[in-house]
């Protein structure tokens, strides 16, 4: 054969197990594409769906029944809603603020308002405002409607209430619970909301919920208002008398460090010591003053003589001196003509002399006037300096007897401030106490609900539709999930790495012996079809020639490895001609009944030494045609040690000679030496698994047992494969058949 036609698994008869999923030649055999990493397509998700329809089927329908039974068992109820403005603060009607009335944080505001509207105090209110106590739906039964899914499934509802007669506070849970406050995003606007299966009641509810924060927002304010009042009049009362305490404390001091205080010209206020000083200090720099002018006059007069501006500008000397010229003239004048000792003369001379001995004589009386006057302002100067500084040392006392005047003044003006400041709050609170402003207005009132709004029969069976596909698909999908069992070729050679030599279709359930020999009672249907695939990879799984001995076996019992030895024997009779078959199973045999054969003799028999290869009874005829059988024969005490002896390996080889294949059907590899001694004799191995019950890591433990002892394992042959499992074509071209026999 053709090099080419080399199978996955197996190297012809090399030493040696294979990398699993590829021959040791490293070729695929002929048909089979080359082997790749499949990535996950939509069709395996299908494949999965269709393979778990009955738990998809199951959970849908049981949503949808739930759904379609609770929109008719379902009591309608009814919602009203009444819509309330919350304002920040209290109308400003008057110039001050409220009682407690602060800046405060607009978040943690309007939480709090939201919560007092789902108080149990707000609730007690209505409950006993609307006497709901005698209401039918409060005597007894649903304490609260479910909202959402809850809808779907009535019976999760609690039954709040109890029957007979209740009081306010057994109601107020189940009445809060139909109530539902939702804020208005970005404005000061919350909706209040009440259900109830009496529409008048969900409208009365939602309007005396809304009334009843009203009143008690009102009533929080007077209450306020109260309880501020009376610690007022107690604060103003400690105040007033620690007031009075101050103010004599200071009269006392004052007194008593004879602290006087008088009003300025400008009518400020301020003590006699510092007043006195201050008048000191402005009369001291007067007299400084003049003291600074006289001694200049004096001082340019003693320089200057009688040519200083004091002797020049006095008008007694101006006139004088103008008299004295005068006379000085004439006697000029009259000396022209008379001589000096003429009498006229003399009586000038005479005249001239006086003038200038009285000019001189008030010239000394001026030095001596302005002399006096300085020596005068520099003796007012001194004295009024000794009399000031006697007055700033005073005054330096008296700024030290200050401080604690200082100290006592300001706990009097600020005892006077909060005296003040509480008579004033206490009025304001007075005027406002009367008054019944509030921050909340109702902007629409509850009206009566014309429509139920539960149940909604659309949204739910929307719902139910849509939570039945979900939770049947992940229940699907987590049943595969969980599921470790092999359904299908493909899934064995990507998560295997076998070759995958056939699938085999689900039979509805029949007879072994009839299940065992289906190939050669019914050669046209779809198992004999399959069987007929398989025993064409077996003649291909060799790149020299096919083998000729073959072990079948499985992981386990019950996953049809005695139905696949039979009917692949009967497939190869077609390809290879004479043929027989080996029931190695020694513990549990099953061959001879199969073909209707007595078990008396058979392998066991020969291998224990007490029959020889050509006795009759050892080889047997089948009504197969081209098919021999060796029954297990009666069960020995070692099947291991008989199956692995020199003389099982001597019959292979006889009967090598004698026929074209020999397959043994072994007994399962894990728990038994039976097979893995079996699978060092023969020229391959061909592994059975059952779809939906062969474990993952059954099929791996399996396949590491025998490639350990060097078993050739050609493949696997995977069982049962049902209707969902036969994907991607797997025999569905044979139309004529795929359908024949009750296939499931």
């Amino acid at each position: 054969m053709d090099d080419q036609l080399q199978p996955y698994g197996l190297s012809g008869h090399s030493a040696g197990p294979a990398a699993p999923g590829q021959a040791s030649g490293g070729t695929p055999p002929a048909g089979l594409p080359p082997e790749e990493d499949e990535k996950i397509h939509l069709r395996d998700y299908l494949h999965i769906l269709s393979g778990r329809r009955w738990i998809l089927a199951a959970i849908f329908t049981g949503v949808l029944a739930a759904a379609v039974i609770s929109n008719f068992m379902e009591r309608p109820v009814y919602t009203a809603t009444a819509t309330i403005k919350i304002d920040k603060g209290s109308p400003n009607i008057l110039a001050f603020k409220g009682a407690y009335e602060s800046s405060r944080n607009d978040d943690d505001y309007y939480q709090t308002q939201y919560k007092i509207l789902k108080s149990r105090n707000i609730a007690a209110r209505v409950i006993r405002k609307l006497d709901l106590g005698k209401r039918r739906e409060f005597k007894g039964g649903p304490s609260a409607l479910k909202e959402g899914a809850m809808l779907i499934f009535p019976f999760l509802r609690e039954d709040g209430g109890r029957r007979g007669g209740q009081d306010t506070q057994d109601l107020v849970k189940p009445f809060l619970k139909r109530v539902r406050v939702s804020p208005v995003p970005n404005s000061q606007l919350v909706n209040v909301s009440f259900t109830a299966h009496d529409p008048a009641l969900a409208r009365d509810a939602a309007n005396a919920i809304a009334g009843a924060y009203i009143d008690y927002n009102v009533e929080s304010a007077y209450d306020a208002g109260r309880q501020a009042r009376s610690w007022l009049e107690q604060q103003i009362k400690i105040m007033k008398a620690r007031l009075k305490d101050s103010e004599e404390a200071l009269n006392q001091y004052a007194a008593g460090n004879q602290m006087l205080y008088i009003e300025d010209k400008n009518r400020i206020k301020q003590s006699l010591v510092n007043y006195t000083l201050g008048y000191m200090a402005e009369t001291l720099d007067q007299a400084v003053a003049e003291r600074i002018d006289k001694e200049a006059r004096y001082t340019e007069l003693k320089d200057a003589g009688t040519d200083s501006r004091e002797v020049i500008d006095n008008l007694l000397i101006q006139r004088m001196e103008a008299q004295y010229a005068a006379l000085v003239a004439e006697y000029n004048n009259e000396l022209k003509t008379f001589k000096p000792s003429y009498p006229r003369m003399k009586n000038l001379q005479s005249q001239i002399n006086s003038m200038a001995a009285s000019i001189r004589k008030d010239e000394r009386s001026i030095f001596r006037s302005v002399k006096g006057e300085y020596l005068a302002a520099v003796k007012k100067q001194d004295t009024l300096k000794r009399a000031f500084d006697r007055q700033k040392k005073a005054a330096i006392d008296f700024q030290k007897k200050m401080v604690e005047y200082q100290i006592l003044k300001r706990e009097v003006d600020t005892n006077q401030a909060l005296y003040l400041s509480l008579l004033q709050r206490l009025k304001e609170i007075t005027v406002s106490a009367t008054m019944t402003s509030t921050n909340i207005q109702v902007l629409d009132r509850a009206q009566m609900p014309k429509r139920p709004s539960a149940p909604r029969k659309a949204r739910n069976l929307v719902l139910a539709l849509f939570l039945g596909v979900t939770g049947g698909v992940g229940a699907a999908f987590f049943a595969e999930y969980l599921d470790n069992t092999v359904k299908d070729a493909q899934e064995i050679e990507r998560k295997m790495k076998m070759a995958p030599l056939g699938a085999i279709p689900h039979k509805k359930k029949i007879g072994l012996e009839e299940l065992s020999i289906v190939s050669h009672s019914d050669n046209k249907g779809p198992m004999a079809e399959a069987f007929r695939s398989v025993g064409t990879f077996i003649l291909f799984s060799s790149a020299s020639r096919p083998p000729k001995t073959i072990l079948i076996t499985s992981p386990r019992e019950g996953e049809g490895k005695t139905t696949v030895s039979c009917n692949t024997s009967i497939a190869l009779t077609k390809y290879l001609g004479k043929g027989i078959i080996i029931d190695g199973d020694l513990r549990r045999a099953s061959l001879h009944r199969i073909f209707g054969l007595g078990n008396g003799g058979g392998l066991s028999t020969y291998l224990s030494g007490n029959m020889e290869f050509g006795e009759e009874g050892l080889i047997r005829n089948t009504p197969v045609p081209a098919l021999d059988v060796i029954t297990a024969g009666p069960v020995p005490p070692n099947p291991s040690e008989l199956l692995g002896s020199a003389r099982m390996k001597e019959l292979l080889e006889r009967l090598g000679k004698s026929y074209n294949f020999v397959i043994i059907d072994s007994a399962p590899v894990l728990g038994m030496a039976d097979s893995v001694c079996l699978g060092s004799f023969v020229d391959g191995v061909i592994a059975v698994a059952q779809s939906g019950r062969t474990t993952r890591d059954s099929l791996k433990e399996a396949k590491k047992v025998l490639e350990y002892v060097n078993a050739k394992v050609l493949g696997l042959v995977i069982n049962g494969v049902r209707g969902n499992g036969m994907k991607y074509g797997y025999y569905s071209y044979y139309s004529p058949y795929s359908r024949d026999d009750g296939q499931a």
